[in-house]
C-alpha cells in the first residue's frame, strides 16, 4: 500500500520531533553528569513546567500581573527545556548523580517507593527534597 505524501510528511515531522526531545534529554542528563546542574534544579524546572501547563489552563482567573510575570520569568526556551525536565525518567537522572551509579540509583528510589518508568514531573514534593538528599 503506498503512502500519502501528508502521512510521510507526518512521519517525518514526528520522527524530527522525536530526535530533538531525545537530544535535549540526552543534554539534561550530560549537565547533571558533569556537575552543572543539580537534581535539586531539574525539581526547579520540572516544577516551574507544571506551574506553566496550570497557568495555560486557569488563564482566564488568574491575574494579568501574575500571568505577565511568569511569562517573563520563563522564555520559550527555557519553558521547553522545564518541559524536558519534567518529562524525563527520574531514573536517568539519578544515575546521571556523581558518585551514584545504576544500582544505587534503583535502590534509593525503590526505598522512596518510586518505579524506573516515574517521571522527574511526577515526583510528590514531600519526596523531592528526600531523594536530593538521599542522592548528594
Amino acid at each position: 500500500m503506498a503512502v500519502t505524501p501528508v502521512a510521510q510528511s507526518r512521519t517525518e515531522d514526528v520522527l524530527r520531533r522525536l530526535s530533538l526531545r531525545r537530544t535535549e534529554i540526552d543534554r539534561l542528563v550530560e549537565s547533571v553528569r558533569t556537575g552543572s546542574m543539580t537534581l535539586g534544579e531539574v525539581f526547579a524546572r520540572a516544577a516551574a513546567a507544571v506551574r506553566t501547563d496550570v497557568a495555560s489552563v486557569d488563564g482566564p482567573t488568574r491575574s494579568p500581573s501574575q500571568s505577565t510575570a511568569q511569562s517573563t520569568a520563563l522564555s520559550d526556551a527555557s519553558s521547553e527545556d522545564a518541559e524536558v525536565c519534567s518529562f524525563v525518567y527520574l531514573v536517568k537522572i539519578a544515575e546521571a548523580v556523581p558518585g551514584i551509579g545504576k544500582v544505587k540509583a534503583r535502590r534509593i528510589l525503590e526505598q522512596h517507593h518510586l518505579s524506573e518508568r516515574t517521571r522527574v514531573g511526577d515526583v510528590p514534593l514531600q519526596v523531592r527534597a528526600l531523594l536530593v538528599e538521599a542522592l548528594s
